[in-house]
This record gives C-alpha cells, structure tokens and sequence, in this order.
C-alpha cells in the first residue's frame, strides 16, 4: 500500500524517501493497533450473544479491510486473546 503511492512521484532525496516510507510504515501501524483494539472491544461487546470467530469476521467485513490488512488484523486479534486468556 505505502509503495504504491510513491509509484509516479516524482523523485526525492533517499533521506527523504527514507523519513516518508518510516512515517508511513508508522501510520500504517497504528491503523492497524487501531483496528485490533477496535475489534476486541466488539467481541467483547457482543460476547454474550454471538463467538468470537464471528463477531471477528463481521467486523473484518463491515470494515472491508483489503485482503493483507483484514489478515493482519484477525491475526492480531486472536494473538492478543490467546495472551488474554
């Protein structure tokens, strides 16, 4: 995702490059802890009424995450409830 906008550009200076790439990586990271966190708090929200393994695939879908990112993200979360449990 990040490289693909840089397709066309016109040319930068590689610190430039650099410090562009490592502020978007970053952007895009804390997208992602963000829709972790952000599907937690629904499992948790509809515990009682629906699993986990569906309340995560409704919200993947309602989101609709591109392919890596909805991969990262379900990942992620199952990761953080098997800490948890």
């Amino acid at each position: 995702m990040v490289l693909s906008w840089l397709k066309g550009r016109r040319r930068v200076s590689d610190a430039a490059d650099r410090r562009l790439l490592i502020a978007l990586a970053g952007g895009e990271e804390e997208i992602v802890r963000t829709q972790v966190q952000n599907a937690l708090d629904v499992i948790e929200a509809v515990a009682g009424e629906m699993t986990m393994g569906r309340a995560l695939e409704l919200y993947l879908d309602e989101l609709d995450l591109d392919e890596p990112q909805a991969t990262i993200v379900a990942q992620r979360v199952l990761a953080r409830l098997e800490e948890e449990s």
